[in-house]
């Protein structure tokens, strides 16, 4: 049962997430049929399958709104910010119950309110197409085959809930078949041996029928649809219907009674399920032949929800076998064996295809951020007195979803400085021309190995003096020397550094972007920041497609083996090292650019004499070129990356480790850091 519960409850999880982002789309447009619709779905959704499961709280938390959102459908009143504001509440105190927390003072306020709201003879309204109030919505009728597991109360499942939430639906007539135990006797026994026709009449539609439904197996029912009249009001059908004992077998009479009322194939499907094989084992074959033509027809791809955990599992198994591919490619080489090596070259493709396979399935889009991002900014800019139009795009892209969830508090972060720092009152940009509404844009897309998310608004900007002035202040830069753009936003990211002028309940005391830098960079993601003030802030994050394994190019200083990403590099090539070093600047000719190097034996301090010829690596990160002079370069390898321990992180030339074929570990270089 607990199990049960347990998946009730991620169910529920995400139904309340299909709640928020219609009531996302109802704040732009209140009168939306199509969100009210799924509102109310969600809301009668959830409702029947809490009573199911006796979590009475949630059951009269929904049930009490959702007959607010039936008369709006029903076009007796209107939609409008109070029940949006209701409905969010709800929505938030629905992810408390389901998170485990005692919520009954809420619930019980929420209820209240709801119960206000529709004695309120002021909140009746004119229907909003001009329709008369109330006006009935044209009825359709169902056949429901449901034909439930022997052993379905084992599921947790109320089986009384379900008939009650079918008759909540409309009219019903329910015929039950084999019923040689009463069926009280059956419920009573928790053992089901009885299967249901069930002749419903409603004004809902096929998709809210099917609701009712939601924790059942695909096996033990089938919704079809068989007019789009009322036959409850069809005196030929009742009058037939009438004839039908509850406990009879006579199929035949039921087919003929839908003859006329019934499109051919599904009468066809009816036929299927109504014949009764001979007690033999081909009988037997032939009935489990026809429960399937019954239950199986149209199936749907089908999606499973997997704990996080043992996708990490998987990922950690993943990132193993790449280790020991790396050992094998090496002991391969040493022993000179060609069998050996064509074994490794085969588990190479295949690893590859198993990583691929694997970091698949962990892909998230980062459309699952929006939803809590667009409360934000609603919330905010009530709270603050500000209008904000909030624009997304690409939001589709995919990403790790480890990575979503360590980006997920930075970019809220960002976000909220945004909107209380960026974009001005009102009134402001009215006095400064601009449109009194402000504009906050969300992009995504992928670029090589790597996504890009983008928060552009078009506030005020950063004030680049007053930054400038705070780091003098603080002593992070010198008052002689000419800072660029770049390098002055970067002080932005040091700790306890802000230029607010006063502290608000939002932001203000200089906490915040520092520890977005650091949540970046513990999934090897960094942060841009463009301004021009006057017109507005670009902040772009810098995020890996991937966590665990790293393609990587092998290069050599003395005995000492580091690694580059593969992303950065862009070109390598030989230079001698008496030319390379003749001048004083340390400084290449490379695509018409003076670009700057760092040889790693003057960085590392390595007392060896340098070789006669050098490799030089152009590394292109962020559109920032820098080139590393080294040794040697011994081939690519894809490597399993792994952090740095506390000791290590203050070293920024160093992003992570790896192991390497030989199990010597090897530091993944951060090349521009080495140029700072």
């Amino acid at each position: 049962m607990q199990e049960l519960i347990k998946e009730f409850i991620v169910e529920a999880k995400d139904l309340v997430k299909d709640l928020e982002k219609s009531l996302m789309v109802l704040e732009k447009d209140l009168g939306s049929i199509e969100e009210i619709n799924t509102v109310f779905r969600v809301l009668h959704t959830l409702k029947g399958s809490a009573g199911m499961f006796g979590l009475t709280e949630i059951e009269r938390l929904t049930h009490d709104l959702e007959n607010i959102y039936a008369d709006i459908r029903e076009n007796i009143r209107q939609n409008d910010d109070f029940i949006l504001d209701l409905t969010l509440h709800t929505a938030d105190t629905l992810k408390d119950l389901l998170n485990g927390n005692d919520c009954k003072s809420e619930v019980d306020s929420i209820i209240e309110e709801v119960k206000r709201l529709r004695a309120d003879e002021d909140g009746v309204q004119v229907d909003m197409e001009g329709k008369n109030a109330g006006s009935p919505k044209e009825a359709s009728s169902f056949l429901i085959v449901f034909k439930p597991e022997k052993l379905l109360f084992k599921r947790g499942v109320n089986l009384t809930a379900v008939f009650e939430e079918i008759e909540e639906l409309g009219k019903t007539e329910m015929i039950v078949h084999n019923d040689d135990i009463p069926l009280e006797t059956q419920i009573e026994n928790k053992e089901i041996s009885s299967w249901f026709e069930i002749y419903l009449s409603t004004s809902e539609g096929e998709e809210e029928v099917n609701d009712v439904f939601l924790f059942m197996l695909e096996t033990e029912y089938k919704v079809l649809p068989l007019t789009d009249s009322d036959l409850s009001n069809n005196d030929t059908f009742k009058e037939a219907l009438g004839k039908i004992e509850l406990s009879a077998n006579d199929y035949a009479k039921r087919v003929e009674l839908l003859d006329s009322i019934t499109p051919t194939e599904k009468k066809e499907i009816l036929e299927e399920s109504s014949r009764q094989p001979e007690t033999t084992e081909a009988a037997d074959n032939e009935k489990e032949t026809t429960e399937q033509s019954l239950f199986s027809k149209q199936k749907k791809e089908s999606n499973i929800s997997v704990s996080t955990k043992k996708l990490d599992d998987l990922i950690n198994i993943v990132s193993e076998i790449v280790v020991f591919r790396s050992e094998l490619q090496h002991l391969a080489g040493y022993l000179g064996n060609t069998e050996l090596d064509e074994a490794a070259e085969k588990l190479e493709r295949l690893s590859l295809k198993l990583r691929d396979n694997a970091f698949n399935i962990r892909l998230t889009p980062v459309n699952v951020m929006a939803v809590k991002i667009r409360r934000l900014i609603r919330s905010l800019s009530q709270q603050l007195g500000k209008e904000v139009e909030f624009i997304t795009q690409g939001l589709e892209t995919e990403l790790d979803r480890s990575i979503i969830s360590a980006v997920e508090a930075p970019l809220l972060h960002i976000i909220r400085n945004a909107v209380d720092h960026g974009i001005e009152s009102p009134e402001d940009r009215e006095a400064k021309g601009k449109p009194k509404k402000g504009l906050l844009k969300l992009f995504s897309y992928n670029s090589s190995d790597h996504v890009f998310i983008q928060i552009q608004d078009d506030g005020k900007g950063i004030d680049l003096e007053k930054v400038r002035a705070k780091g003098i202040e603080k002593g992070l830069i010198s008052a002689e020397k000419t800072y660029s753009e770049r390098e002055l936003t970067q002080l932005i990211l040091e700790p306890g550094f802000s230029t607010a002028e006063e502290v608000t309940k939002v932001s203000g005391r200089g906490v915040g972007m520092d520890v977005v830098k650091k949540d970046l960079a513990t999934v090897r993601g960094e942060v841009e920041i463009h301004t021009e003030q006057g017109l507005g802030t670009i902040i772009t994050l810098r995020l890996p497609n991937s966590l665990s394994v790293l393609d990587t190019l092998i290069v050599s200083v003395a005995n000492q083996k580091y690694l580059l990403p593969i992303s950065e590099v862009e070109y390598c090539y030989t230079e001698n090292h008496d030319k390379l070093f003749e001048k004083k600047s340390r400084q290449i000719k490379y695509d018409h650019q003076l670009v700057p190097f760092v040889s790693l034996r003057e960085f590392f301090e390595v007392k060896d004499q340098s070789p006669e010829e050098e490799k030089v690596i152009v590394i292109n990160k962020n559109d920032q070129r820098v080139a590393i002079v080294v040794d040697s370069i011994l081939g690519e390898l894809q490597t399993v990356y792994k952090p740095l321990n506390e000791l290590l992180r203050p070293a920024e030339c160093f992003s992570g480790a790896s192991i390497l074929g030989d199990g010597s570990m090897a530091l993944i270089l951060n090349a521009l850091k080495l140029n700072n």
